[in-house]
């Protein structure tokens, strides 16, 4: 039985002493926590083994969690950039009243509780919009704990921000302003906040 979501890609990775695995949540740095683990010679784990590493007691495991609403509206504007009219349908009260059904659009829209299922022994980095620094910071030590390298410690801006695309900036600001003024977003995502008391939050 599958225990939680999968995305599409890299959904695991475990380091060579299968002592640490990351477990993927897309649209919190995954992509750029991928390239710093493949860096360090992590590997990706069969679909058939996910499960049974999530829920061991014995191995240490990381995600990568942020704010629920700021990163399902990052990930709406990464699933419909592309999508002609999509500003348009973002004026329309039916559309919201749909979002209220289900906001989950793809695999960068899905919960991110969804992702991380029954995981034992997990600890959390907080990614902050305004401290991507921190982060950077925090991944680096985490990565050094487990007996790898990380050259980012000092970096000071994100990688492929959404500013990229005036399309996902567009998207962005619209969602934005809906969701300061819904209440009812936040509750969707009310076990996703959960997680950030349920989890421990690695501090360095």
């Amino acid at each position: 039985m599958v225990d939680f979501f999968r995305p599409t890609t890299y959904a695991m990775k475990v380091d060579p002493t299968l002592k640490y695995a990351w477990i993927n949540i897309p649209k919190n740095a995954s992509s750029f926590v991928q390239k710093a683990l493949d860096d360090n010679k992590w590997n990706d784990v069969p679909d058939d083994l996910i499960n049974s590493i999530a829920e061991s007691p014995n191995i240490k495991k990381l995600v990568v969690l942020r704010d629920p609403v700021e990163r399902w509206i990052s990930g709406f504007a990464e699933c419909w950039a592309d999508h002609d009219n999509i500003l348009d349908l973002l004026d329309s009260n039916t559309f919201y009243d749909t979002v209220q059904k289900n906001p989950v659009y793809d695999d960068h829209t899905e919960y991110q509780h969804r992702f991380i299922g029954k995981a034992q022994n997990l600890q959390y980095i907080y990614m902050q919009k305004n401290g991507i620094n921190k982060f950077y910071k925090l991944l680096g030590a985490w990565i050094k704990r487990t007996g790898g390298f990380a050259e980012f410690d000092n970096y000071q801006n994100p990688t492929n921000p959404a500013s990229n695309n005036p399309n996902k900036v567009a998207i962005v600001k619209k969602l934005s302003a809906y969701c300061k003024q819904d209440n009812n977003i936040s509750n969707l995502h009310k076990k996703d906040y959960e997680l950030l008391e349920q989890y421990e939050k690695f501090t360095n």
